[in-house]
């Protein structure tokens, strides 16, 4: 009687490898990164990041964002250190106050007013009957 040596299944084991890869691999591009913060500090991403927390502020309580504002705190020094004081959007004195408003106030709503109330909006309409006309031919 002859006994077979029995013999991994090399194809299913292969096959197996290369689905957790796959699934790794999916999982690590399509992970939800909306609570990871950016570490990226040059002032055309901060004003992003003060934006998008000013608005986040409005649908939440400022407790709840402390981590925000503190990281976004670290982000605007360290952008002034690396690019001047104005083109970071933060003014000339630093803040000497550690309380949440106050740190919310300086380093989030102060730069996206001023960025606001210096860039005015322009609406031309002229073109809004072109718009409406082509939506209307679609």
């Amino acid at each position: 009687m002859q006994t077979r040596q029995s013999r991994p299944n090399v194809p299913a084991a292969v096959s197996s490898c290369l689905l957790r890869m796959a699934a790794v691999a999916l999982f690590m591009t399509h992970a939800p990164s909306g609570d990871a913060q950016s570490v990226d500090f040059d002032p055309a991403a901060l004003v992003k990041q003060r934006t998008a927390l000013y608005l986040k502020a409005t649908h939440a309580q400022l407790t709840d964002l402390e981590s925000d504002v503190n990281h976004l705190a670290v982000l605007s020094e360290t952008c002034r250190a690396q690019y001047g004081t104005k083109a970071c959007g933060l003014a000339d004195k630093p803040l000497s106050s550690d309380k949440l408003e106050e740190r919310y106030a300086y380093y989030v709503r102060q730069p996206v007013d001023e960025r606001s109330s210096t860039r005015g909006v322009k609406i031309e309409r002229r073109n809004w009957g072109a718009d409406e006309a082509a939506a209307r031919t679609q």
